[in-house]
């Protein structure tokens, strides 16, 4: 009669070896994609791409108090469309608010919605299935949404709800990433829209899926937060999908510029376009923080 205790152990060791196994494959294949990713000259040129227009929004946004000088506010005219009232904008949010955990959760996938959907689905497309293809067709999805989006806002803009009505909501104002007149279209649910479409080929993974998902509470949180109205959700909705449309098949060459560059100095550059990027989007989001840290540093009052 063998022992109970032995086979025990045996099992546990049997687990612990396969545990083993597993982490060993999982190193090595995740050190074998970074190195593969490192020398390939058309992940590294075009990771670079979508940080230069993100960071060309970004500063699109900085200037936007000169740019958009002359936009008309028609926020007055707005109000008198249907589901723009403040009962209806206010039910929203305090329906949500009765619920914390809900709440909670919303105003994470808000702030993360911008760039962590960006982030998230670059990531997936161009450094894990490195998808040249898809990762081209996101690229002038992104580009061609900043460009007719910053071209709107500079003819006419609306403020969001949470502005026209008061609401006690945590906002972006203050930091740099945004601007208040950046409502209508909803660029937030245009960049989700984008990602959803250009995602969608790979909705049998598990991980595409679950990037899916999290785009897809961007267009509820966005709304029941009063962050954007019904229809700048609309409005960026089919937006993103006639671009979606029209860009289906683009496909970038790189110029002979850059693949004139040597791929380790096309890895600086790259190591500090994300090193930039991260320090950008720290002080960005906390600006007055950070200026009073520097004052103090400087010895200023």
């Amino acid at each position: 009669m063998s022992d109970p205790r032995g086979d025990t152990s045996v099992c546990i060791k049997s687990i612990d070896s396969y545990f083993e196994i597993f982490k060993n494959l999982s190193t090595n294949f995740t050190t074998m994609r970074v190195k593969e990713i490192l020398h390939d000259r058309e992940v590294l040129a075009r990771l670079n791409a979508f940080l230069i227009i993100y960071f060309g929004w970004f500063i699109f946004g900085l200037l936007y108090p000169i740019l958009g000088k002359h936009s008309v506010d028609i926020t007055r005219e707005f109000l008198k469309l249907p589901f723009t009232s403040y009962e209806f904008v206010s039910r929203l949010l305090f329906l949500v608010k009765s619920h914390v955990l809900v709440y909670y959760f919303m105003k994470s996938v808000y702030f993360l919605g911008f760039s962590g959907s960006i982030a998230l689905t670059v990531a997936f497309l161009l450094l894990y299935k490195r998808d040249i293809q898809a990762s081209d067709e996101l690229f002038i999805r992104y580009l061609k949404l900043y460009v007719i989006s910053g071209a709107m806002y500079c003819m006419f803009h609306v403020y969001a709800p949470h502005v026209v009505y008061n609401l006690p909501v945590e906002s972006p104002a203050g930091t740099y990433l945004t601007q208040q007149e950046f409502v209508l279209p909803s660029l937030h649910n245009s960049i989700a829209t984008a990602n959803i479409v250009t995602l969608w080929k790979y909705r049998k993974s598990w991980t595409a899926r679950s990037i899916i998902a999290f785009n897809m509470m961007i267009p509820i949180v966005t709304l029941f937060l009063g962050h954007h109205w019904i229809y700048d959700i609309i409005t960026g909705i089919i937006l993103a999908l006639i671009i979606a449309k029209i860009t289906k098949g683009y496909n970038a060459k790189l110029p002979s510029s850059i693949r004139s560059i040597k791929i380790s100095e096309l890895r600086k550059i790259t190591a500090f376009g994300l090193i930039f990027a991260t320090i950008v989007l720290i002080i960005a989001s906390k600006p007055s923080i950070y200026s009073s840290i520097l004052q103090r540093l400087l010895g200023n009052p």
